[in-house]
């Protein structure tokens, strides 16, 4: 479990401060990537199993801008999608591991980054409670808009 940049007060915005972005992810090399891809614009939190996941849930959930979210996770009880499923307040309760009864339901933006998205229908990925899918190899434009366009979709609630 790495925090990156951890914020003094996440969440708490002064127009310059980054927000907090969580990506969980299993692969070093990917982590890597998004890690010199990204810092520059938000704190960084990254998961690599879903335990260390949950555990952000409830540290940071409330204070989340976005999360980045891999399906398959090596080491994990829960794949993305259940994750996501978790933190929408959806997911069969007999799928709940004990590590993660305290999770909070959140709102937060969920993007999807897989190398596996031919294999998921992006009805699956909404229906879990994604907001967007983006394919690896990470297009890093293509994902600024995704989180740009998730936070419009939010703003016109």
């Amino acid at each position: 479990m790495k925090e990156i940049n951890n914020p003094r007060r996440p969440g708490a915005s002064t127009g310059t401060e980054k927000k907090l972005l969580l990506y969980v992810e299993d692969n070093e090399d990917n982590r890597t990537t998004a890690r010199v891809n990204l810092e520059r614009k938000y704190h960084l939190l990254f998961a690599e199993t879903d335990r260390i996941a949950c555990e952000y849930f409830i540290k940071h959930g409330q204070d989340l801008a976005v999360i980045l979210m891999d399906i398959e996770l090596q080491d994990s009880r829960l794949n993305g999608i259940d994750l996501t499923k978790l933190i929408r307040g959806t997911l069969d309760k007999d799928k709940i591991p004990i590590y993660a009864q305290k999770v909070p339901r959140l709102k937060t933006p969920v993007i999807f980054v897989t190398a596996y998205g031919n294999q998921y229908e992006r009805t699956q990925i909404f229906l879990a409670g994604g907001n967007d899918i983006i394919e690896k190899p990470v297009d890093f434009i293509s994902l600024e808009m995704a989180i740009t366009k998730c936070h419009l979709k939010s703003m016109s609630r």
